[in-house]
Parts: structure tokens; C-alpha cells; sequence
């Protein structure tokens, strides 16, 4: 468990956001996906925080946060869509197991292997306030067991709707076969993605072309033994990348 933490809240036009903050230095933001929490990435805070500000916040809908969105990977999509929207504010953007957007809103629309592998979400779009849910099937995919329980027990600190509104009002489903326009969907400073290939579920053809929605420079990292939970699955190899990018960002060499 890292030390130092400060465990602070601010307020964002009434929604209450938890955060935690450790060290100082240039900020290194790190943003949890779902089913999780900002704890996650607690066996590599020790490392960064040396010589960064690391702000973990609890995303809306994840308790102590107040509850508006979540989703699956919605960590990664809130850090694209701000660098879409807000390229000034990022120095530099990291994916971890995210889909690249303007790749899967094709991939989900026209690939049957695409729409099978997130025919999950169907479940979660569809739900309503006050719906009943499977809780198991919302933790299927977290390999650990021990972490995997920690989580169904964490999850119903928070309305559903906190967990599932995401799902409804932005996440691509039936009828398939739209063409979304992405021409917007470019990356105006250097990245990185670092990828699972053991990931359960997005198609490995999510990496097919990747290099067209990035304008500057990126670093595509490959993990043959890790799934969608790099954190857990390979801590000391994506420490290792993460640290060798920032290292390289830093110098002024992207």
C-alpha cells in the first residue's frame, strides 16, 4: 500500500469527487476503469510518486464519488475524449487497455467477432433504475479471485444507476451497422498503449491500422502474458514501460 496518501473530495457542479494525492512534481493522472476503484494502481504509486503529483480520483459513480456514470473501461474513454476536446491540458496520454475510439466505433458496428465479444454491454444498456442485476456477471472477467470479491462487495456501496448510466446513454449497441463519423478522433500529442493481449474483450484487430488516429508520436507496448487487468496481471513490466515513456516524454525527446 503506498504511503503519504491524502484522501480529499471537490465539488463539480454539486457531484461530489473523491480523490486521493501523493507526492509532487508534473501530475501523472491515473483513472480507474470498471468494475474497480482508484486503488487499483496502489502497487505502482510508490514508484511515480518520487518524482510526479499522482492524483487518483474515484470516477462519478464509484463510491465515495457521487453518483452520475461508469463504465467498462471508462477511464481510458474519459482520458481520449479529453484529449479530443481539451489537447492543450495533456502533455501526453497513456491507454492502457482501452479501445482506441475511433477504431472500436467501427469495429462494434461492422465486426461479428467485435459485437460478440461486448455483447456483455447489451445487458448493461438496457438496464433501468431499480432493475435487478447480476453482480457476478458484472465481476466475471477479474481472473484474481481474492481482488474479484473485494470488488462484488465494494460495487453495491453505489446505486446501480451510478454503474450502468454510462452504458445507456453512450455505449454503441443494437442496431448495428451504423457508420459513426470519427473524423474527429485524432491524438494531437505523444501516447502510449499499452496492451494485454490476453484480453477477453476487445478483437486483437482493435491494433490493426492503430497509428492512423495519431498525429504525433506513439508507443505501442505489447504484453503476451497479461489480460485487461495489466495492473494486476504484470505490475513490474508496465512500471518498467510506463516509467521508460514518461522518462522519454519528459526530456523533451516526443
Amino acid at each position: 500500500m503506498p504511503v503519504g496518501s491524502n484522501s480529499h473530495f471537490f465539488d463539480s457542479y454539486g457531484v461530489r469527487i473523491h480523490y486521493h494525492l501523493y507526492g509532487q512534481r508534473p501530475a501523472l493522472i491515473f483513472v480507474h476503469g470498471h468494475p474497480e476503484n482508484e486503488m487499483i494502481f496502489s502497487q505502482q504509486i510508490n514508484e511515480f510518486a518520487r518524482d510526479h503529483t499522482i492524483v487518483l480520483p474515484t470516477l462519478r459513480g464509484y463510491p465515495p464519488s457521487d453518483a452520475v456514470f461508469a463504465a467498462t473501461d471508462v477511464g481510458g474513454i474519459l482520458g481520449q475524449k479529453l484529449a479530443f476536446l481539451h489537447p492543450e491540458r495533456l502533455s501526453g496520454l497513456v491507454i492502457f487497455n482501452t479501445p482506441i475510439l475511433g477504431t472500436i466505433m467501427h469495429l462494434i458496428h461492422h465486426d461479428k467477432e467485435q459485437q460478440a465479444l461486448t455483447a456483455y454491454s447489451i445487458k448493461y444498456i438496457k438496464h433501468n433504475p431499480g432493475d435487478d442485476y447480476d453482480l457476478d456477471h458484472v465481476v466475471r472477467t477479474i481472473p484474481d479471485p481474492e481482488y474479484r470479491a473485494e470488488i462484488k462487495v465494494y460495487l453495491p456501496q453505489s446505486l446501480e444507476r451510478g454503474i450502468f448510466y454510462f452504458f445507456r446513454r453512450n455505449f454503441p449497441g443494437p442496431p448495428y451497422g451504423q457508420d459513426i463519423d470519427t473524423s474527429g478522433m485524432h491524438y494531437s500529442m505523444p501516447c502510449c498503449i499499452i496492451w494485454g493481449c490476453k484480453s477477453c474483450n476487445f478483437s486483437h484487430t482493435m491494433l490493426d491500422g492503430f497509428y492512423k488516429w495519431f498525429d504525433r508520436s506513439v508507443r505501442l507496448v505489447t504484453l503476451p502474458d497479461a489480460g485487461h487487468w495489466l495492473w494486476r496481471d504484470d505490475p513490474a513490466k508496465v512500471k518498467k514501460e510506463l516509467r521508460s515513456w514518461l522518462t522519454v516524454l519528459e526530456g523533451g525527446h516526443l
